[in-house]
């Protein structure tokens, strides 16, 4: 994990398949802390055993972050690592560990979704990783705000997974290094207003 000033809000980030965390350790921003989950088998963590199911992914991932998910955060994640953020929102509102300020997700399709793109550079891991989210149960809507990036015709359907409101900033996803900069930058407006209005959510979110 990168780590900056604690006392800040903290943006986790999980990164796509394939990807280390180096991308997202230039990323700065002064309302927010960046947080770069490595995963294992990937990067610094490339010695370590990657996960194949997500469900156990996630519960590992669970208990490794539960000291920074205690801070007032937001998930972030990009193609599979959407899914990884969203599955761990998910889990932690299932056992009453804590509400995300919001969950951010680019270029993934939601998780009922049968179609899923894999990248070219997903590791074999990373393949099973999705084929397993493809079997898990599908769970009532979260109760924070979504938060999209992406091609619409893939993006569609986030809106039925949460409660609090969703809203969709339309990119390509040639654009995807850019994107995903412009995804925690053009976040931070919804970032600074819940730093203000602590942790009420808002009911319905509206573009920047």
């Amino acid at each position: 994990m990168d780590r900056d000033d604690v006392e800040r809000l903290q943006f986790v980030c999980f990164p796509d398949a394939g990807e280390a965390a180096g991308r997202y350790r230039a990323w700065r921003d002064p309302r927010i802390t960046v947080q770069v989950v490595e995963l294992p088998g990937r990067g610094e963590r490339r010695d370590e055993h990657p996960y194949r199911d997500m469900w156990l992914l996630v519960e590992a991932l669970a208990a490794e972050l539960a000291g920074v998910l205690e801070s007032p955060h937001v998930l972030f994640g990009a193609g599979l690592g959407a899914l990884v953020a969203y599955r761990l929102a998910q889990r932690r509102v299932a056992a009453g560990l804590g509400v995300s300020r919001a969950l951010v997700v680019a270029h993934q399709s939601p998780p009922d979704r049968a179609a899923r793109a894999v990248p070219e550079q997903a590791e074999r891991a990373d393949v099973s990783l999705l084929v397993s989210d493809a079997h898990l149960p599908v769970a009532p809507p979260l109760p924070c705000p979504i938060r999209g990036f992406g091609e619409p015709q893939v993006m569609t359907g986030w809106g039925e997974h949460t409660s609090a409101g969703f809203v969709l900033t339309p990119a390509r996803t040639q654009d995807s290094a850019a994107l995903l900069r412009d995804a925690v930058l053009r976040s931070a407006y919804l970032i600074s207003a819940m730093a203000v209005q602590g942790p009420a959510l808002p009911a319905k979110l509206t573009e920047a």
